[in-house]
C-alpha cells in the first residue's frame, strides 16, 4: 500500500523532453513529457481505446497522440481528437496528475485532485539557493522504498558498507537521538573530536579531529535530507569547515523496487567543476554500495519464514519512527478512499 495525497518526484527536470517516456509510479504506468510550450505533464499511460501505451506515441504541441489508432489527449487527459470521427466518446479520457516543477525536480500528486495540497511539498530549496551548489542524479534500486528510507535514517552502517568513503569508527561509537513530530521523524547524532572521514579528507582538506553533526529529517511519504556539517575541533591547528546536505527522494515503482532521484551540495568550493564532479562520483559510489546490500535484502526479505521480524536496536530509532509515522497516515488515509 502506498499513501497517495501526497507529492512524488516524478523524475528530473531534463528527463521531461518531447520525446514521451513511460515509468511506472507506485504500481501503474504513466507518460512522462514535455510539451512545446514547456510544461511538464503525467499521465496514465494506457489508452482508453485499446490500452495500448501512450508513451509509444508521439508529442503533438501541447497534447500526445496514440502510436496505435492515433487518439490524441490533452495535458488535462481528455481526448481532443479521434480520426475519422467527428463525435469523441465521453470515456474518451485517461488520468492526468498535478505537477509541479520546482528546483529541477518534477512533483506528481498521485491522489484526488480536491485534495492537492502545496503545504505538503518537500523542501529542497538548496538545490538552486546562493550559497549552495550541487546536482542531482537518478538510480533505479530493485527493493522496497522504505528499505532505502531505512539505510538512510540509520547511518551506523557507514562503518562497514562505506569504509572507503564514509566510513569511521566514531559513528557507532556515538549514540544518536530521535525525536517524532507531528510532521516527521529527525534523527541526529553529534561526534566531537573524531577522525575525519576518508570523504571529509578529500573534500574538505581536513586532516586533524573534527566535530561532526548528523542529523536526518525524514518526511513522509518518502522525503529525506541528510545534513553533515564537519569543523576543526577547537584549538586545531586547522580552522576549516564545511557543509552538505544529502536530498533523497524514494519514489516507490512496485513493491520491490524504487525510483531513487538524489542531490548533493555543499557550501564551499563554489564554481570549482572539479569539486562537483568528484563529489558527485564518491555520492555515487556510495550510493551502488548500498545498492548492493538492499537488492540482496530484498530476496531474503522475500522469502522470510513465518513469523520472522527484524530486531529492532537504538540506532533503529529514527526507522521505527517513520515506520510508525507512515502505518498511521496510511490507516487514516484507507477509510478516506472507500468515501471517495
Amino acid at each position: 500500500m502506498f499513501l497517495r495525497n501526497e507529492w512524488y518526484v516524478a523524475g528530473l527536470s531534463h528527463e521531461f523532453v518531447e520525446r514521451p517516456r513511460q515509468r511506472w509510479l507506485l504500481g501503474e504506468p504513466f507518460v512522462l513529457y514535455r510539451t512545446a510550450s514547456g510544461r511538464a505533464v503525467v499521465l496514465e499511460d494506457r489508452c482508453p481505446h485499446r490500452g495500448a501505451p501512450l508513451s509509444s506515441g508521439e508529442v503533438c504541441g501541447e497534447s500526445i497522440a496514440c502510436g496505435y489508432h492515433g487518439f490524441t489527449f490533452d495535458p488535462e487527459g481528455i481526448c481532443t481528437h479521434v480520426p475519422g470521427m467527428q463525435t469523441i466518446p465521453r470515456e474518451a479520457r485517461v488520468r492526468a496528475c498535478p505537477v509541479v516543477e520546482r528546483w529541477g525536480w518534477v512533483f506528481v500528486w498521485m491522489g484526488a485532485h480536491h485534495e492537492v495540497d502545496l503545504t505538503r511539498l518537500p523542501d529542497y530549496h538548496w538545490l538552486t539557493e546562493p550559497g549552495w551548489e550541487g546536482r542531482s542524479e537518478y538510480l533505479s534500486v530493485k527493493a522496497n522504498y522504505g528499505l532505502v528510507r531505512d539505510n538512510l535514517l540509520d547511518l551506523t552502517h557507514a562503518r562497514y558498507v562505506h569504509r572507503k568513503t564514509l566510513g569511521t569508527a566514531a559513528v557507532t561509537d556515538h549514540p544518536i537521538n530521535t525525536e517524532a513530530h507531528g510532521c516527521g521523524v529527525r534523527v541526529t547524532r553529534e561526534m566531537p573530536g573524531i577522525e575525519p572521514s576518508p570523504f571529509f579528507r578529500l573534500m574538505g582538506g581536513f586532516t586533524g579531529l573534527v566535530d561532526h553533526r548528523q542529523q536526518i529529517d525524514f518526511t513522509p511519504p518518502c522525503h529525506v535530507v541528510i545534513n553533515t556539517r564537519v569543523r576543526s575541533t577547537a584549538g586545531s591547528a586547522e580552522n576549516r569547515s564545511a557543509e552538505f546536505h544529502v536530498l533523497n527522494a524514494l519514489t516507490p515503482e512496485t513493491e520491490r523496487s524504487t525510483h531513487y532521484f538524489w542531490g548533493l551540495v555543499r557550501n564551499f568550493a563554489l564554481g570549482d567543476d572539479t569539486v562537483t564532479e568528484t563529489q558527485q562520483r564518491l555520492n555515487r559510489e556510495t550510493f551502488l554500495e548500498d545498492l548492493s546490500i538492499l537488492e540482496q535484502q530484498q530476496v531474503l526479505l522475500d522469502c522470510k519464514p513465518d513469523g520472522w521480524r527484524p530486531i529492532a536496536t537504538r540506532n533503529d530509532g529514527g526507522c521505527v519512527q517513520a515506520e510508525r509515522l507512515m502505518n498511521r497516515l496510511l490507516e487514516a488515509e484507507v477509510p478516506m478512499r472507500k468515501v471517495q
